[in-house]
């Protein structure tokens, strides 16, 4: 434990991270993570994409990264979007939404998106840009650059470690700084007046609550053309398979079907 060790080394470590916050670098030694596949029970094994990634950083690499979290959740306090939420919270929060409809005799349709590889897939440049537009300190922001940019990573199983690899894009799966970066990414995820937002970590839902079922199914339409054209401008894809639409009604009759991008696809909607 970093906190049991000598006060000297200590304040050598406090050096180190005091370097690291004045010239808005972060050492490659720390940026190196050691990954593990996590495998998906009931998933082929054979298939890499059967398996979870988590990545493994030194205590020190970890420390940094809190104090630079910190710094960066104060800048961003009040201004990421507000539909952000833990899973137990957002699933609570759109039962409530979908149980006030029905007491107004109203449904919700609603189009659960699952993003592909979602923190792989963070845009380093684009983010950098993201912080510019919040105002985020530029200091904060070339630090928060260096920490993402040029990254390294060994996949460990068993006991064999493999040779080391550069990660060109994404930011840290399993660190909060990573999450929080990712946060920031997504900020500025198109919202439309009649439909609502809901964001799981990297998965989404958009609802549309009302009376009439056309004109839910055609708010959420308009809804996905419009975050369409915001994934392929940010370079992010979608799991079109892992999608799914649901039409909350106590009505027996199933409504028409929304489509989910891209607009070639469709998926079932069910009751």
């Amino acid at each position: 434990m970093i906190k049991n060790l000598p006060i000297r080394v200590i304040l050598r470590i406090t050096f180190l991270i005091n370097c690291i916050l004045k010239f808005c670098y972060f050492h490659k030694s720390w940026k190196t993570a050691v990954v593990v596949p996590i495998y998906k029970q009931g998933k082929n094994a054979q298939i890499p994409d059967s398996y979870l990634t988590i990545g493994l950083l030194s205590s020190l690499s970890q420390l940094a990264e809190t104090i630079i979290l910190n710094r960066l959740e104060a800048e961003t306090e009040n201004k990421l979007i507000p539909f952000q939420f833990g899973f137990r919270e957002g699933l609570i929060r759109m039962t409530e939404h979908i149980r006030e409809g029905f007491n107004n005799h109203a449904d919700t349709a609603a189009v659960f998106i699952d993003i592909a590889k979602a923190f792989d897939r963070v845009w380093i440049d684009g983010l950098s840009y993201k912080m510019h537009k919040l105002e985020i300190p530029i200091q904060l922001t070339l630090l928060t650059q260096s920490y993402l940019k040029n990254r390294n990573f060994t996949v460990r199983v068993g006991k064999e470690l493999s040779t080391p690899r550069t990660t060109e894009a994404g930011v840290v799966q399993g660190s909060r700084l990573g999450s929080h970066c990712f946060n920031i990414f997504i900020t500025d995820i198109c919202q439309m007046p009649n439909t609502q937002l809901a964001l799981f970590a990297d998965d989404t839902a958009i609802m549309c609550t009302g009376p009439d079922k056309t004109s839910n199914v055609a708010n959420l339409n308009k809804h996905l053309a419009e975050l369409e054209k915001w994934l392929i401008r940010w370079k992010i894809k979608i799991n079109v398979d892992k999608c799914q639409a649901i039409y909350f009604t106590r009505a027996r009759k199933l409504p028409p079907t929304p489509q989910i991008i891209p607009t070639t696809h469709t998926i079932g909607c069910r009751n």
